[in-house]
């Protein structure tokens, strides 16, 4: 994949991750202004995102959290399951700003 992928081939990427998460039973929403999801806790709402996920700068990866979390494109089904085990950990750190 190239830094060129088109906004449909992103967001045809992230609606399949979306699917494949949900499949895990993680609530999950597309967001709008910026390409990516959210991942809340059960019933959450905007306060209780636990997760932002979008496509890396490269157009690479799939990225969460941090920079250092990341999982290749080409692998929708392999970054839903790091992605759940990113989410069963204790609850991560914020970065201060």
């Amino acid at each position: 994949m190239s830094p060129a992928l088109s906004r449909d081939a992103e967001l045809r990427l992230l609606g399949n991750l979306c699917r494949a998460l949900v499949k895990r039973g993680h609530f999950v929403q597309m967001r709008d202004a910026i390409p990516g999801l959210t991942i809340t806790r059960s019933g959450g709402t905007v306060r209780d995102v636990v997760a932002y996920v979008v496509l890396s700068r490269d157009k690479r990866h799939f990225s969460w959290w941090r920079v250092d979390n990341a999982h290749p494109l080409t692998d929708v089904d392999g970054a839903a399951e790091q992605i759940s085990a990113f989410l069963a950990e204790p609850a991560p750190q914020q970065l201060s700003s």
